[in-house]
């Protein structure tokens, strides 16, 4: 029988206790009913996590679970209810790994363009690459567009929307979208460079698709999720969707409340790294440390690797620090995360003064010289 295997981090006292809350595990995220009612013969006992290892470790045992890949259904959202569903409202769990098995990797996919095909879309081959953001929010429209044809002058591989918005009153979707598209639309054909911009399609709902469907419709060359708020379902139904084509950048908004410090979550490798880059997001934007958050360097360097490292048959996504990404940081930033990055630069961008075409050219001037 095919498997995946998920590791839990179990921060318990003794070999004891991790085995109870394994076996719990194992039960709870598959058929989450009395084990001893059924039979010996009963075929439903194949559904049960198998534990294939439990290792103490200095604070917590490492507890390995294989669960039958028939389980997921193949879909991702029952993936991930068998990977963290139930035992995720119990205390002292953490997920730390997921191994999956071949018809897994083969079913999600992973992103279409990946790494290379954002470079390659970008024509930047080698130097590390710069998005800039629109905002902030209660900004109009036009001079939303008028910052996007001013980031494209200056060279920025991606412009991407806030991901604050979204459909308010002071910046409908359809007119921002189109705005801004025409905008580095006429950038670009000025010169030369290749610039993308990714609208911010999150919303309730089929909403989602209607938005991103429009985007293209009206230009854009990338789109944007969120999907701590929308689902990562609908992430993989952008990634799938071969009549969207375009690359996807996944936002982490919301992704803190599973990741930060506290009696059970996802490690953040996973939760910022793997599982947007299986599900179809070609870069995943992830917090950066030395600014507003308190993620430390080695867990950032660690979820820029997840995007990166062998995945099956899986292309590398490409990582995108943000948060504290500024100028006078960027040498310090490439040395920690490699030229295969996209740093996201926001308010300090407008901290060099209003020119932002000179703030980009500065910008991707101290890239090309890291």
């Amino acid at each position: 029988m095919e498997t995946f295997s998920v590791t839990y981090a179990l921060h318990v006292p003794t070999y004891e206790e991790a085995k109870q809350v394994a076996w719990s595990i194992q039960v709870e995220q598959t058929i989450e009913f009395p084990y001893e009612l059924l039979g010996e013969s009963d075929p439903r006992r194949q559904m049960v996590g198998q534990l294939l290892s439990l290792e103490e470790k200095e604070d917590c045992f490492l507890a390995k679970i294989a669960y039958p890949v028939e389980t997921s259904g193949f879909e991702v959202t029952q993936f991930l209810n068998v990977v963290f569903g139930n035992s995720s409202l119990q205390p002292h769990i953490w997920v730390v790994d997921i191994e999956l098995c071949p018809s897994l990797a083969d079913a999600f996919q992973g992103p279409k363009f990946g790494l290379a095909g954002i470079r390659e879309l970008c024509q930047t081959p080698t130097r590390p690459m710069i998005q800039a953001v629109i905002k902030p929010m209660g900004t109009l429209n036009e001079e939303l567009a008028r910052m996007c044809h001013a980031y494209t002058m200056g060279g920025a591989d991606v412009i991407k929307d806030d991901h604050g918005l979204t459909n308010q009153s002071f910046s409908p979707f359809k007119d921002r979208v189109s705005r801004c598209a025409h905008a580095v639309q006429e950038a670009n054909a000025k010169s030369g460079h290749h610039t993308l911009y990714a609208a911010n399609v999150s919303g309730d709902g089929t909403d989602v698709l209607e938005r991103a469907h429009y985007a293209k419709e009206a230009g854009a060359t990338a789109l944007m999720v969120a999907p701590s708020l929308i689902g990562f379902g609908w992430l993989h139904r952008l990634a799938t969707d071969d009549s969207l084509n375009l690359p996807l950048i996944v936002h982490p908004a919301m992704m803190g409340g599973f990741t930060l410090p506290g009696t059970s979550g996802i490690a953040a490798t996973i939760w910022m790294g793997l599982l947007p880059r299986i599900f179809g997001g070609d870069m995943n934007i992830f917090v950066s440390y030395g600014g507003r958050f308190t993620f430390k360097p080695d867990l950032c360097r660690q979820i820029c690797d997840s995007n990166r490292g062998p995945l099956a048959s899986i292309k590398s996504s490409c990582p995108s620090p943000g948060g504290g990404v500024t100028e006078a940081r960027l040498p310090e930033l490439v040395n920690i995360y490699g030229k295969d990055t996209m740093f996201l630069v926001g308010g300090d961008m407008f901290r060099r003064g209003p020119d932002l075409t000179e703030n980009m050219k500065a910008f991707i001037d101290v890239l090309e010289r890291c």
